[in-house]
């Protein structure tokens, strides 16, 4: 879903992470741990939020970057374009990456979806900011 145009080895090694995450995510709501089990009943919200934390780490973390990097040598200059790598990025396409990463930041915010979920290491780290997260939703739900 999230990885459909994107280059053929950046998607593998995306399908490859998520995969991998969530064999461990399966591993630690399996009734192992008690402190994760409750959020089994939850798990196509955490596959969404795990694939989205990939994608953002991935693909729009680097959009991020690369346009505030190059914006302020095309805005700033007479540059017409900035290369990276063998690519040319023109004012252009600097303000449509700008506008996906604004768009995905928008629909994280329409969605209560605080992005520090996504910083994280180890998949472990993940369970538990999704844990605290919805802990923090159903308090909040109790609580009218």
């Amino acid at each position: 879903m999230f990885t459909e145009n994107l280059p053929y080895k950046l998607s593998e090694q995306m399908r490859f992470e998520y995969n991998r995450r969530l064999s461990d995510i399966n591993y630690f709501i399996s009734g192992r741990y008690d402190y994760y089990a409750h959020l089994k009943k939850d798990i196509e919200t955490i596959q969404l939020l795990l694939a989205l934390s990939i994608f953002y780490k991935r693909v729009l973390s680097n959009f991020d970057s690369a346009t505030k990097f190059t914006s302020r040598v095309v805005f700033k200059s007479e540059a017409v374009s900035v290369q990276l790598g063998t690519y040319d990025l023109s004012a252009n396409e600097i303000f449509k990456l700008n506008k996906t990463v604004l768009t995905f930041k928008k629909l994280m915010e329409e969605y209560s979806i605080p992005l520090g979920l996504f910083e994280y290491l180890e998949t472990k780290e993940l369970l538990r900011k999704i844990k605290v997260y919805k802990d923090g939703l159903d308090r909040n739900k109790d609580n009218g």
